[in-house]
């Protein structure tokens, strides 16, 4: 009883102090963080990868601190990151027997300009001879004039280029690297490309039959283990898309240091030894060559094949320095833990410790607030400090009777329900068209806890320049059943829908045990019933197994969460290349005028051009009904009113971020969008190219703007 007793009194003294301490601590971090913000977490000490986020915040934060080469801003256009701009052309490398033949091949084509110019047709921008090669430069990565401009040439004694993709069941880099030092035939390889630790491809120019003798000889691991040789194509000539992108002057890490074209040379060197789930993964796997030039102004990039959307790799993706990342060559979770790398962003890390982070403004003189976070905060504390407007922010929002000053985030994936169109039920569009409009979605974000948003019907991520944010079909159960009758499905005395073979039925795959995932599978095998749909729910226990399953198209539906990208390339998904097993065309959609169409958007350059042909696609593609989209999901944090005066409070509604704290929109200067502008040819005098007649188009490049 005396415990009792002690507690019932000594328990409003403890909470007293406890907010007491709060408001201390408050007032003292208000001073050290000049005006600052401050944010109660409930999650454990961040790791903080600034490539791998794992919840939103981490994400917010790393994008405070770090900076890409090109963002994307908050209306979804292209801006400034660490690069002045960017130029997408294409390099066509020829060789030739000796020096002597590549030099006659320059000879012929600087006779091609004459009073026509037959190079401005071409879009070639310049020609140069390195030893026995002829590099010839288009200011156009799809430059018409490739063909008029090889044939020019083909008469002399070319060598031939040949492609060859080499495989072994264990790993083959230590033996290439035991190759290229030992093997007199190294230097007919001119390209070498990993795909994985077990399999490269190779372009080879001129004979190869000692070079296979070589390649085996250090390759094959054991008679019972050869390595395996195989030609893929024989050209006369490497065409490659390179782009160029050059660092804005006067960028600087935050330790002082200037940001180079090294720096993210070796930032995309080491993103693509690791096989760690980034976006635009194969994009970025495509890349041949990187290169740093112009005394570290300019990355030099080279690509594999023609991808427009190859560009998308460097948006919103953070830049490490090289001397950190030499520093730590096997980079693990803990070295971002526990030696975080200088950023180049407008925040900078002050200090850290497991229970709290400081961001401070890197530049003083700059109008920006610094941010303290304080990780692992308990409901009690969370209650007291926003009680006593100690805190400004709490992540996740704790106090959900206060809407008014709720945040939410922008969102980062949606949920998607995709068919299997290769299913004896779901093959038939009809069908699919009827579950879509059998499917309640306002029912499910009244339903559902947390923040959920609408999806529209795009294939495309919301907010982005070429998003079309296409309409979704409304909830009309009655049309619903009338297309089903239409096509031989009539419901019977139960309610459910039958043809003269069977009745619909079909199986939902549903990922994991995650709460949000179970109960909206629930919700929907209840409105498809009214359908007269029988749909059985199956869980898949990891994401492994899924990955499988749906590699194998071993299911009838899946519900799964689609992650946004920056990205105008949908091949992957739709292609008939990738229905099959082993593809990631898991619905199995199969049309040659969507392949078509597919291919176009892939190799598109131009990102004004992007929209037309994304509406193309979507028009063709989405009758078809591959996925059903239900809604997208957010973060929500509770904002103080001390918050109230920095960034915009547009209602509990609005997409915010901490981004938007630090620079307040300005209506009357738009942001900066990328411009096609000419560049002058005098960039470059090392390049042995002719002059330009006068009122000619030089190379084209995406500049953007300050």
């Amino acid at each position: 009883m005396i415990l009792f007793r002690t507690f019932i009194i000594g328990f409003p003294l403890l909470v007293a102090a406890v907010a007491a301490w709060a408001v201390h601590a408050s007032k003292q971090s208000r001073m050290d963080r000049a005006g600052g913000a401050v944010v109660m977490l409930s999650q454990n000490e961040p790791v903080l990868n600034p490539f791998l986020p794992a919840t939103e915040v981490e994400q917010e934060i790393s994008e405070l601190v770090h900076e890409p080469l090109i963002r994307l801003g908050s209306d979804g256009t292209l801006q400034p990151g660490l690069a002045e701009f960017w130029r997408w052309t294409q390099d066509v490398t020829c060789w030739f027997v000796d020096e002597a033949t590549a030099k006659r091949a320059q000879e012929l084509l600087q006779a091609q300009i004459g009073e026509k110019n037959r190079w401005a047709d071409w879009h070639l921008d310049s020609v140069r001879v390195l030893e026995n090669r002829l590099l010839l430069s288009f200011s156009e990565p799809n430059a018409a004039g490739v063909r008029q401009a090889f044939d020019v040439v083909a008469g002399l004694n070319l060598k031939p280029v040949v492609f060859w993709r080499i495989e072994r069941r264990t790993p083959l880099r230590q033996s290439w690297g035991r190759f290229m030092a030992g093997s007199s035939q190294a230097a007919l390889i001119q390209r070498v490309w990993f795909d994985g630790a077990n399999a490269c491809e190779i372009v080879v120019a001129g004979d190869s039959h000692r070079l296979l003798e070589d390649l085996h000889r250090f390759l094959d691991a054991s008679p019972k283990d050869p390595a395996s040789i195989n030609p893929l194509a024989e050209v006369g000539a490497l065409s490659e898309p390179v782009l160029d992108l050059d660092i804005r002057p006067g960028q600087l890490w935050h330790d002082g240091k200037p940001v180079t074209a090294e720096d993210a040379k070796a930032t995309l060197e080491f993103l693509r030894g690791n096989d760690w789930p980034l976006p635009n993964r194969e994009a970025l796997s495509n890349i041949q060559t990187l290169e740093s030039q112009n005394k570290g102004s300019r990355l030099h990039v080279s690509f594999r094949r023609r991808q427009g959307t190859a560009l998308c790799v460097f948006v919103n993706l953070p830049m490490l320095p090289a001397e950190w990342l030499r520093a730590h060559p096997a980079v693990q979770e803990s070295d971002f833990k526990m030696q975080a790398p200088p950023g180049a962003g407008t925040h900078r890390i002050a200090s850290r410790d497991s229970r709290s982070l400081l961001l401070s403004p890197f530049q003083k003189d700059r109008a920006m607030p610094g941010f303290l976070f304080n990780f692992s905060s308990s409901p009690l504390m969370t209650q007291i400090g926003m009680r006593t407007h100690a805190v400004d922010l709490v992540w996740p929002a704790a106090d959900r009777t206060q809407l008014e000053r709720l945040r939410f985030t922008p969102s980062r994936q949606r949920l998607v329900v995709l068919w299997n169109t290769r299913h004896d039920l779901l093959q038939h569009e009809r069908c699919r068209e009827a579950l879509a409009l059998a499917t309640d979605k306002d029912e499910l974000i009244r339903t559902l806890p947390g923040r959920l948003g609408h999806a529209d019907a795009s294939l495309f991520a919301p907010g982005l320049w070429f998003s079309t944010q296409a309409n979704s079909q409304p909830f009309q159960l009655e049309q619903a059943r009338k297309i089903l009758s239409e096509a031989g499905w009539s419901r019977d005395a139960t309610g459910t829908a039958r043809n003269q073979e069977r009745p619909l039925r079909f199986t939902l795959l549903v990922p994991g045990a995650d709460a949000l995932h179970t109960r909206t599978a629930d919700l929907l095998v209840a409105q498809w019933r009214r359908l007269g749909a029988e749909v059985k729910i199956e869980h898949v226990a990891d994401a492994q197994s899924l990955s499988l399953r749906l590699h194998e198209h071993r299911f009838d539906a899946v519900l799964l969460d689609q992650r946004f990208e920056v990205s105008w390339d949908q091949l992957p998904w739709w292609h008939s290349s990738q229905a099959k097993t082993g593809g990631s065309n898991f619905c199995g959609i199969a049309d040659p005028q969507t392949d078509l169409i597919l291919e176009a958007l892939s190799a598109e350059y131009d990102p004004e051009q992007v929209p037309k042909r994304v509406r193309e696609l979507e028009s063709h593609l989405l009758p078809m009904h591959p996925m059903l989209t239900l809604f997208t999901t957010h973060d929500e944090a509770a904002a103080m009113p001390t918050l109230h005066e920095h960034g915009p409070t547009g209602g509990p509604l609005s997409d915010w971020t901490l981004q938007n704290l630090t620079v307040p929109p300005k209506p009357s200067q738009p942001a900066p969008v990328l411009k096609l502008q000419l560049r002058s040819r005098d960039e470059e005098p090392d390049v042995q190219q002719p002059k330009t007649p006068a009122g000619s188009i030089s190379k084209l490049q995406m500049r953007l703007p300050e």
